[in-house]
């Protein structure tokens, strides 16, 4: 009687955790041993549940997979930033919690974490007029990972070193995004590759098992537009990284230093008292009253774009499509036209309008 118990408290527990056993067991180092040749350290990248209603994920930031070197000095490479351990730790709810309406603004710094234990970013950088990431940016190595101005490793797009999406196939867990609710990889339960068009506007979707989940695909956002789910207070997030920054408002940002925040009032504070209780956050009436305009706006246009590199069913990929000279010629690339996320300069005194 006592093990029937035990095994109905597992089943209860597995069926409303934010990520679920096997999810858990997906944050690990991509390569094992993996020395990075930046820090000369190795990745160290893990999740459990504390089953005291919070779920943990830790990792040191070093990429687990190969990466490019990154010398601050090295003016030929354009990579003006070196990689530095990112010692990050996420608490996120065992069991979601959904807002009643989308967290719009996309704090600064990491929003997630892949399980391959890099942190993920969001796709705008920090620049005046909100430039989005241009992917082919020397910036990037063979990854698609870079580090930030405070040296932390990270993606701002889908890295094909997480995972080998395989054809047909759905995709595994990708990460998780700091709401506790898990991104998955590109490719749906029919097999079929999905961009943002066949996801709500924060990126995600119910899939066949009842649960929401964010996507990440070959087309801006990217990852999360926004957060469906509460964050923890003691989430591990700085409430000063909760401004409304890009795509409404680019004042802070200066092509000749680091953000003025002064100019930026948070949207989100945490319990003093309790890091169980949700952030509270009041971006909505912030953005209604926001007295800047920014000039730029982003509108959905056709564009023909590549999606994500897949590995033929029963194929041997390696440990990514990609190499330093591109694609491998075993793996498979699909065109297609989509609407496209694109930054369009609003209408000037002449009436004109042009893409950025």
């Amino acid at each position: 009687m006592r093990n029937l118990t035990i095994i109905l408290l597992y089943c209860v527990i597995s069926a409303s955790v934010s990520l679920t056993r096997e999810e858990l067991a997906a944050f690990q180092p991509r390569i094992q041993g993996y020395i990075d040749p930046n820090t000369g350290k190795e990745a160290v990248v893990y999740a459990w549940d504390s089953l005291l209603g919070y779920q943990v994920i830790r990792t040191n930031g070093i990429p687990s997979h190969q990466v490019g070197m990154f010398d601050e000095n090295d003016e030929i490479v354009q990579r003006p930033y070196e990689l530095q351990e990112a010692i990050t730790e996420l608490r996120i709810f065992s069991d979601p919690i959904m807002r009643d309406k989308p967290l719009r603004c996309m704090p600064m710094n990491f929003v997630g974490i892949a399980t391959s234990g890099t942190l993920i970013y969001s796709w705008f950088p920090l620049t005046p007029g909100c430039l989005d990431i241009r992917k082919e940016s020397k910036e990037f190595d063979v990854c698609s990972g870079h580090p930030s101005p405070s040296h932390h490793y990270h993606y701002n797009f889908y890295s094909p070193c997480v995972q080998i999406p395989v054809c047909g196939k759905p995709s595994p867990i990708y990460g998780v995004a700091i709401d506790g609710i898990p991104i998955y990889g590109p490719i749906s339960e029919d097999g079929v590759q999905m961009t943002s068009q066949d996801l709500d506007e924060c990126g995600g979707r119910v899939g066949r098992d009842g649960r929401y989940k964010y996507h990440v695909t070959a087309d801006p956002p990217f990852f999360m537009g926004c957060f469906k789910g509460e964050l923890r207070s003691d989430s591990g997030k700085s409430v000063e990284d909760f401004v409304c920054s890009c795509p409404y408002d680019d004042s802070m940002f200066s092509s000749t230093g680091p953000p003025n925040l002064s100019r930026t009032p948070t949207v989100c504070s945490s319990s003093p008292s309790n890091g169980s209780e949700p952030m509270s956050c009041w971006d909505e009436m912030y953005l209604r009253e926001l007295p800047y305009q920014i000039p730029y706006k982003w509108e959905h246009q056709d564009k023909e774009i590549v999606l994500i590199a897949c590995c033929p069913q029963g194929s041997d990929c390696g440990n990514s499509c990609k190499t330093e000279d591109g694609n491998k010629l075993l793996c498979f690339q699909e065109r297609k036209t989509v609407k496209y996320l694109t930054r369009i300069a609003k209408t000037s005194e002449s009436g004109t309008v042009r893409a950025a």
